[in-house]
C-alpha cells in the first residue's frame, strides 16, 4: 500500500483537499521455478483494500487502510496445496519536500493457513492436513521525483521495504508421515527502482486516470525459505528449504482511477 501520485500526476485522490475515501481491488498470479531440491510452486491471489486519508498540513497526507485477500498455492509435483486467508491493516503517510515526493508506511497481515499433501509410494498412501496461523509485517519508504511531459505525468522513484513473516507452530493431522513444527520466521528486504506514468481523460461526467508503472526489484536477506520439521510420530527431525525468491525481478503494474 502506498500513497498515490503527487498533484502533477493527475491522480484523483490528490484532488481531494480534506478527507478522502478509496477502495482498490487487486489480483496476481505467478510461479516459482523449482530446482534440484524444491519443486515448482504456482500461486494465485486476489483481494481488496479500502482506506481513508486526510491532509495534515500543506501537501502532507496521513491515512489508514484495511483489506482482505485470498491466496491459493499449489506444488503439483509434491501433491501439495495451501489456502491462505489474510486480513490486512496499514498506516501510511506522504507529502512533498521541495521537488521530491516522500512516502512511507507500515502494514500488518493476519494469515489463516490450511495445507494438505499426499504422501504416495509403492504400498503406502496417506493424506496429511494442517491449519495454523502466520503474521506478516512490512515497513516501507519511497522517494520520487514528479515531473511531466505534455499531458503525461512521469515519476521516477526509488524505494526500500522490509518484510517479516512469523509462522506459528503446527502439527499435521495424519499418522505415519504427519509432520510437526515449532514455528519459524523469515526476514526479507527489497529495493525498488522504477518509473510511473499517468494521464487524465474526461469520459462523460467522469475524470478517468489510466496509469502504468515498471520497476526493477532486488531481494536480499532470507531469499531461500527454510524450516525445521520433525515426524510427529517419532520426533525425528530434519531441515528443509523451499523455492528461492527471485533476487532480481521486473515489476509491471497497470491501473485505472476515476472520480
Amino acid at each position: 500500500m502506498a500513497v498515490g501520485y503527487d498533484d502533477k500526476s493527475l491522480a484523483p485522490a490528490r484532488a481531494t483537499p480534506g478527507l478522502a475515501f478509496w477502495t482498490n481491488g487487486f489480483g496476481a498470479w505467478g510461479n516459482f521455478d523449482g530446482n534440484r531440491n524444491a519443486a515448482t510452486a504456482d500461486r494465485n491471489l486476489g483481494g481488496f483494500v479500502s482506506g481513508m486519508d486526510a491532509n495534515i498540513g500543506g501537501t502532507w497526507r496521513l491515512g489508514v487502510a484495511t483489506g482482505f485477500s485470498q491466496s491459493d498455492i499449489s506444488v503439483d509435483a509434491r501433491r501439495s496445496a495451501a489456502d491462505v486467508d489474510s486480513f490486512h491493516l496499514a498506516g501510511y503517510a506522504g507529502g512533498n519536500l521541495g521537488p521530491l515526493a516522500l512516502r512511507s508506511g507500515g502494514a500488518w497481515a493476519w494469515n489463516d493457513i490450511d495445507t494438505s499433501r499426499a504422501v504416495i509410494f509403492p504400498g503406502f498412501f496417506e493424506r496429511e492436513k494442517a491449519s495454523y496461523n502466520a503474521d506478516t509485517g512490512q515497513l516501507f519508504g519511497e522517494v520520487a521525483y514528479p515531473t511531466s511531459m505534455g499531458d503525461m505525468a512521469l515519476e521516477p522513484f526509488a524505494g526500500i521495504a522490509f518484510v517479516k513473516v512469523d509462522i506459528d507452530s503446527f502439527k499435521e493431522h495424519g499418522e505415519v508421515a504427519a509432520l510437526r513444527s515449532g514455528g519459524f520466521d523469515e526476514d526479507v528486504s527489497y529495493s525498488t527502482l522504477g518509473l510511473r506514468a499517468a494521464t487524465t481523460m474526461h469520459v462523460s461526467n467522469l475524470i478517468v486516470t489510466p496509469k502504468v508503472a515498471a520497476a526493477w526489484q532486488h531481494a536480499f536477506d532470507d531469499v531461500t525459505p527454510g524450516a525445521a520439521l520433525a515426524f510427529a510420530s517419532t520426533g525425528i527431525g530434519f531441515d528443509i528449504t523451499g523455492v528461492p525468491l527471485a533476487e532480481n525481478s521486473l515489476l509491471v503494474e497497470a491501473g485505472l482511477d476515476s472520480i
